[in-house]
């Protein structure tokens, strides 16, 4: 039982952490709107990389978006970081939020490549995409969530067999 309850806050302490990182990353993008080369100016003009900068050598990544694409996304991504943020956090349809999360989280990733810095090896730049463990830790939550889930249904349901065989015995 121990290492349960471990187990239990290990995930607690994961789905918070990331549930408040997602919070404030959706309020930074707000407070940074605005400013050159801000978050909305990123969104409008940047091409998305997919696979890293400069890989392969030459490419220099697709679009920019869409304007009618790229204004929406670059107005409600922020706002869907703070709602689902808060909600992963405060452990409100962990399945669902996680999922959209995830999406959320995919979605930086083909916008700056899944090498950000155009090589796995370190070069004075970011090299490893967090992102990645996000989305990894983001799906643990949903798992543990899930199998919480399913074990509160399996221990009421043994409750109520041997309620209901108790009675049979005493009559």
């Amino acid at each position: 039982m121990k290492y349960l309850l471990n187990l239990r806050i290990a995930f607690v302490v994961n789905r918070v952490t990331m549930g408040v990182f997602f919070f404030l990353s959706g309020i930074a993008n707000y407070l940074n709107f605005s400013v050159p080369n801000g978050f909305y100016q990123t969104v409008l003009t940047l091409k998305l990389q997919i696979i890293g900068p400069g890989i392969p050598p030459g490419w220099e990544g697709v679009g920019p978006l869409p304007w009618f694409i790229a204004i929406p996304y670059g107005w409600l991504l922020p706002l869907a970081e703070i709602i689902l943020g808060a909600l992963f956090a405060l452990n409100y349809w962990v399945r669902w939020t996680g999922l959209l999360l995830i999406l959320m989280t995919f979605s930086i990733i083909l916008a700056f490549g899944i090498i950000p810095a155009g090589s796995l090896f370190p070069n004075a730049a970011e090299s490893f995409n967090k992102n990645i463990l996000f989305m990894t830790l983001i799906w643990m939550c949903i798992a543990y969530d899930a199998y919480e889930q399913k074990m509160s249904r399996r221990r009421t349901q043994a409750a109520a067999d041997y309620a209901q065989n108790a009675s049979r015995d005493d009559m």
